[in-house]
């Protein structure tokens, strides 16, 4: 297989101070690292081969990060004569980090799932006429169609929205305070 013509790679003097800071950088994330060192060793007039070899990676996708930087480059450049350091640095990060990926939104608002959620805090004694004294899944389910808070959901997904990250319920009781006095 013949390699093909990698893309030229341009750095100026404050970018490559700024991508040799991601790469000393103890806090900055994996890929970032990786990345700014991909373009360095462009720079440095290694072929792909030789950059993925020596970042961990194949050569395309070392060819994927030094197109990237060379299609940029005069936004980068402009960004430097006309914008303070810190939105250099900025840009340079932002070039460098992964892109949204494409595929279907989430089914559910943000406020949906906050509905669903606070389903699940309430006593279903008191607040839905339910005669128990916890709600299971199905039943929070359930309870979302009745409420028309959605027209219907599943029990996987309010299981997703009880056990994701984004919200972390009390590990015991907690005791509210009103301010109303």
């Amino acid at each position: 297989m013949m390699p093909g013509k990698a893309a030229k790679i341009q750095v100026t003097e404050r970018q490559f101070e700024i991508l040799e800071e991601i790469v000393a950088s103890r806090t900055a994330a994996v890929r970032l690292v990786q990345r700014a060192k991909i373009v360095l060793l462009a720079f440095a007039k290694h072929n792909n081969e030789e950059v993925g070899e020596i970042v961990g990676l194949n050569p395309q996708q070392a060819s994927v990060w030094r197109k990237r930087w060379r299609d940029d480059w005069q936004r980068l450049i402009s960004i430097e004569c006309n914008e303070p350091r810190s939105v250099l640095k900025n840009e340079i990060e932002t070039l460098l980090a992964d892109k949204p990926r494409k595929g279907r939104g989430s089914k559910f608002t943000p406020e949906q799932q906050a509905a669903i959620v606070a389903i699940a805090c309430e006593n279903p004694d008191e607040e839905s006429e339910r005669p128990i004294s916890q709600f299971t899944v199905r039943e929070i389910a359930d309870e979302a169609v009745k409420r028309e808070i959605v027209p219907s959901i599943s029990r996987t997904a309010v299981w997703s929205f009880l056990k994701s990250d984004r919200c972390s319920a009390a590990s015991k009781q907690v005791l509210a305070v009103s301010e109303d006095r």
